[in-house]
């Protein structure tokens, strides 16, 4: 009875906390104006411009079509390690005091708080992934549609994760900012979302395929437009186990921190 009410415990406060979350980002009208706005502006200038000036393609397929999941990736991206700083704001404002004398463990907190911007990387990705399948016409069934939804919330949860361990470490949501950006930037633009990954030099392909964003990139471009480097099965493997060693390593660390 005891470990059945702690689990059930556990529950509600993972829903309360990603419901928070959800709620907190759809009060914020300019999140969501800027978080489709930006994706539509690197599109363009990349996508649409330079891909229509130099005429590149890659294959069948254009640059903009190649370049759609790239940014789609880099949306995700952004919207959940971004999310992280909700960590810093709750610790200057003391909520996470209060939660952490919760009876319930750490593991639902990082858990309520990774589900909660995954949520909200979800509803940024659908909203920009709609307007490219307009813009493109690209058609996928149900079945193409829901393992690009996977796909999408594998990249939420395992940077997600990064993100909720670095801010642990952090004081200040100035720190955090820089912190992030530092490895947000290599890590998007190494990942094979403006540039196919074949033909790379050695050192730099290493790079490549040791960055798990190049697979949550290469399993959207096998779903939108069919063409990627690596077997969709092998995208998933890796994204699975790159989300449980982040999420176990933030849980580790968010005890440890805050202990």
């Amino acid at each position: 009875m005891t470990v059945s009410a702690s689990w059930r415990g556990d529950l509600r406060a993972i829903r309360a906390i990603a419901r928070r979350e959800v709620i907190r980002f759809l009060r914020a009208k300019s999140r969501i104006v800027g978080s489709i706005a930006m994706p539509l502006i690197w599109f363009c200038a990349f996508g649409l411009g330079l891909g229509s000036a130099f005429r590149i393609r890659y294959g069948e397929i254009g640059y903009a079509e190649f370049l759609a999941p790239g940014i789609i990736a880099m949306t995700v991206l952004f919207a959940s390690t971004f999310s992280g700083m909700s960590i810093i704001v709750d610790k200057e404002f003391g909520i996470l005091k209060e939660l952490l004398v919760a009876p319930i463990s750490r593991v639902s907190l990082v858990l309520g708080k990774l589900l909660g911007g995954m949520a909200t990387s979800l509803i940024r990705a659908v909203l920009i992934t709609l307007l490219f399948c307009m813009m493109l016409d690209i058609k996928m069934n149900i079945f193409e549609y829901c393992g690009m939804l996977a796909i999408i919330c594998l990249i939420a949860i395992g940077f997600g994760g990064l993100a909720i361990a670095i801010a642990t470490q952090m004081e200040s949501m100035e720190g955090f900012g820089l912190i992030v950006e530092l490895i947000v930037m290599p890590i998007f633009f190494l990942s094979g979302a403006f540039f196919p990954i074949e033909r790379l030099p050695g050192w730099l392909s290493t790079v490549v395929v040791l960055n798990p964003l190049t697979y949550g990139v290469d399993g959207l471009r096998l779903i939108m437009v069919g063409t990627g480097s690596f077997n969709i099965l092998h995208d998933f493997g890796v994204l699975i186990l790159f989300d449980v060693v982040t999420v176990l390593f933030a849980a580790y660390l968010f005890g440890r921190g805050e202990a």
